[in-house]
């Protein structure tokens, strides 16, 4: 056997299946960690309201993970007020946070459901569901479903303090 033979048998296997191994390992990451950090109404048209939120992301892992999509739902009260697909993508170092902003559009019938909460004054429930996607292409990315319930602050989401609003603390 010659030298050239033994090189392409014992090396073209591992060759092969180093990638493969490695792309195996990538998909062990553990899901990042989502929250909404915030939502404000930025602009009234016509027809609906645009809404800028910040997803809060945390990445677990002992590396570096590219957030490369998030597609969620969001429910202010358990109507749901909008849905999509992030339009950034994000690189969260080992045991890092991140921040994804997001732009959402919802119908004026939306918040029409939303104001009897609205009148209350009160904090507000929110969910936000949907799946954080993994990898920097089509290939090789991993998708993890994500849950998140919390309270919205009503000034957040008008912008505005208790101070601008005369309100008071009871």
């Amino acid at each position: 056997m010659n030298l050239r033979t033994l090189l392409l048998q014992r090396l073209l296997p591992a060759v092969i299946l180093l990638p493969l191994l490695w792309g195996c390992a990538a998909l062990r990451a553990e899901p990042p960690e989502v929250a909404l950090a915030g939502l404000q109404v930025e602009n009234l048209t016509l027809s609906h309201a645009i809404l800028s939120a910040d997803l809060s992301l945390f990445n677990p892992n002992n590396f570096g993970i590219n957030v490369r999509e998030v597609r969620y739902a969001l429910s202010i009260g358990d109507i749901r007020v909008a849905q999509g697909t992030s339009l950034e993508s994000v690189r969260l170092a080992a045991h890092q946070y991140g921040h994804l902003p997001l732009r959402l559009s919802t119908a004026y019938f939306n918040l029409l459901r939303l104001g009897p909460l609205l009148e209350q004054h009160k904090p507000l429930p929110y969910k936000i569901t949907g799946t954080v996607i993994l990898g920097k292409s089509l290939i090789g990315s991993h998708g993890f479903p994500f849950d998140k319930e919390g309270i919205l602050d009503l000034s957040e989401l008008t912008g505005e303090s208790e101070s601008d609003s005369g309100g008071t603390n009871p």
